[in-house]
């Protein structure tokens, strides 16, 4: 091979600019042709890629443009695709580089699927093209250096996100990366861009699976390596861990839950601490769009945790288990703490709605499976948890390690109190409720008596239903409410008949009936308000033991003058046990169990959220770095909470 000229030529006044920039403007040019020298190639892609002048080149051309520049495009990208073959490593990285930014700026314009193959390859062309590009990028993956198999993974997510809305993207299905980003997540010297292999796997995975066969859900479902599990969850856990500190960088709800002085103390140090690149640029973001701006784009994460909980239950299992040894929070502990700030604020976006949700379809797939519940009532499991405390009414602070069930009910708590409007999202309340309902359900099958703060969901829960109540003008049209109220009470039922199988004690189980007593004539306003027949439904359970107790309270104030203290309220609770008769509802612990095709449009749209996520991160180059890890420990031998834990 010839030796080359200097990579740097003169320009105007003197200086000096990457000869490679002019290359692309002399490339890409109205009226050029492509050049047919083998000698002009080889320079092209020896030369180090430029890949911000090479996008801004492309950004300028309109689509139309393009369609009349077809042929350069595509002598770029078949010269590129060769080039991926090429003995000398250089030759090959600028060639993923130049290729991953070409197809970039390309799937950028308004193209169809059909035009974006004529300008990429050609109609005739593309199954021979393409496939030989996919395979190339395998083969890099597998065989290559490490800087070339990273190089080669990231051209990858990004090509694939590029192409998620056209027909290009089904040669990555056909292909089957699975193996490939396996061993990149298993071996030492690749293993810090788990990250990059198990999102680009989550969106894979997650393509048209409840339209048409995806081989990558077989995969997920079928795998059973615990070491490339344990590496997956640590980089799980650090990506939560590192999301949920952008929420504490505008706020710091660490002790006593947010305050104003809070925020302003958080924000007089905000430029050192903060994160997030967007608040950094806007020093002055007030708090509200400071938080509309999270979760950062590294959430895109969740999408593939989520696929891999649902297809593989003995991932959910190594989820829970996994240990960090030097640090007190799991990494399942860890995705618990940034569910909890999602749920509190999902109102603030439909993006931070959709990664709020996903979380909680991963908490009802964990507690609905008897196994995965019985794990998150462990005491071998127990973890630290920091939850959202940036909104008040805060939850009791609790320090140290908790069951993770005691977890996952702080987040949801969270979720039923915070997101109260008129514009209610009921999708969102009917999981949450529903996945309240599955756990109290799975703690009276495993009789296991919890000690929590059960008063705070009691409160919340008949909050809500009062909310529903004096909204129920604006509310009862929308789709489904009928559903959600219905769920809500059925809650509260199982709660009354089941309450000594899973409250820790009597005063948990007295103070359930203080709180129905308190609503007063709440539940028959609800009932009235929407149209609930007393007869037969669960609300009429409600409303008997209402009845039943003021009738007690009625004849003891007949005997006391003024009003009855709670003390004494408390005693005719007590004694009021005797006479309370609750009829019992066949199947009230019963639920029906999640199903995916049941959120076919919800998880479209998340599948796209996270998708567009994967390729901001990589055109940013904000790609989190997990650093290399063998220190877990997974629990082995379970001791479950017994009676009264």
């Amino acid at each position: 091979m010839a030796a080359l000229d200097s990579p740097l030529v003169r320009v105007e006044r003197g200086s000096l600019q990457p000869k490679i920039i002019g290359l692309y403007h002399l490339l890409f040019k109205e009226g050029a042709k492509p050049p047919e020298s083998d000698g002009f190639w080889v320079e092209f892609f020896i030369l180090k890629a430029n890949s911000s002048a090479l996008s801004v080149i492309l950004t300028e051309f309109s689509a139309e443009d393009l369609l009349q520049m077809q042929s350069i495009a595509r002598a770029v990208f078949m010269r590129g695709v060769r080039s991926l073959s090429d003995s000398n490593p250089a030759i090959v990285a600028n060639a993923l580089d130049t290729l991953t930014i070409l197809i970039r700026e390309i799937l950028a314009k308004q193209f169809t699927s059909s035009e974006v193959i004529t300008v990429l390859v050609g109609l005739d062309r593309v199954d021979r093209e393409f496939t030989e590009f996919v395979d190339a990028l395998e083969r890099i993956m597998r065989t290559g250096s490490i800087d070339l198999r990273i190089a080669a993974l990231r051209a990858t997510l990004s090509t694939v996100c590029c192409t998620y809305r056209t027909s290009l993207i089904n040669f990555f299905i056909q292909r089957d990366l699975f193996a490939v980003l396996v061993q990149i997540i298993y071996d030492n010297a690749t293993t810090s861009h788990t990250f990059e292999a198990f999102v680009l796997l989550g969106v894979l995975s997650n393509y048209d699976k409840l339209e048409a066969y995806n081989p990558y859900q077989t995969r997920l479902s079928d795998f059973v390596d615990e070491s490339v599990m344990q590496k997956i969850v640590v980089a799980v856990g650090k990506t939560c861990k590192e999301a949920r500190e952008d929420y504490i960088a505008i706020a710091d709800d660490a002790a006593d839950g947010f305050s104003l002085e809070s925020m302003i103390s958080s924000y007089s140090g905000f430029a050192k601490r903060a994160k997030t690149a967007l608040l950094q640029q806007d020093p002055q973001m007030t708090s509200n769009n400071a938080f509309a701006s999270l979760p950062p784009l590294s959430a895109t994460i969740l999408l593939a945790t989520s696929n891999f909980v649902h297809a593989n239950k003995y991932f959910s299992q190594v989820l829970i288990e996994t240990k960090n040894v030097a640090q007190e929070e799991t990494p399942f502990g860890s995705y618990i703490s940034l569910s909890s700030y999602l749920l509190q604020h999902q109102h603030r976006s439909e993006r931070h709605a959709s990664y709020a949700r996903i979380t909680m379809i991963v908490h009802t797939i964990l507690v609905e499976d008897p196994i995965t519940m019985q794990k998150l009532v462990s005491i071998e499991c127990r973890s630290s948890m920091r939850l959202c405390r940036q909104r008040q009414p805060c939850l009791p602070l609790v320090k140290g390690e908790r069951f993770l069930v005691e977890g996952i009910l702080d987040a949801l708590i969270g979720a039923v109190r915070h997101n109260m409007k008129k514009a209610l999202d009921v999708p969102m309340y009917i999981l949450a409720i529903g996945t309240i309902h599955r756990i109290i359900s799975q703690l009276k099958r495993l009789r296991v008596r919890l000690k929590y703060h059960w008063s705070e969901l009691w409160k919340s829960i008949f909050s809500f239903l009062r909310f529903v109540t004096g909204s129920s003008k604006h509310l009862r049209g929308i789709q489904r409410m009928s559903v959600l109220i219905d769920d809500t009470i059925r809650v509260l039922v199982l709660a009354f008949s089941a309450g000594e199988s899973f409250l820790s004690g009597a005063a948990d189980y007295d103070d359930l009936f203080y709180k129905l007593i308190e609503t007063g004539e709440l539940l028959s306003k609800l009932s009235i308000a929407y149209d609930m027949a007393r007869e037969n439904s669960s609300v009429g359970t409600l409303i008997s033991i209402s009845e039943h107790y003021n009738n007690l309270i009625k004849e003891r104030s007949m005997f006391s003058s003024g009003q009855l203290s709670s003390e004494l309220v408390s005693d005719i609770i007590k004694t009021g046990y005797d006479t309370l008769s609750i009829s019992a509802q066949q199947d009230i612990d019963y639920w029906d169990r999640y199903r995916e095709s049941d959120e076919r449009v919800f998880l479209k749209r998340v599948g796209w959220a996270a998708v567009m996520d994967a390729q901001e991160l990589l055109g940013r180059g904000l790609l989190p770095h997990v650093a290399p890890s063998n220190r877990v420990a997974t629990s082995v031998n379970y001791r479950y909470a017994e009676k009264g834990v």
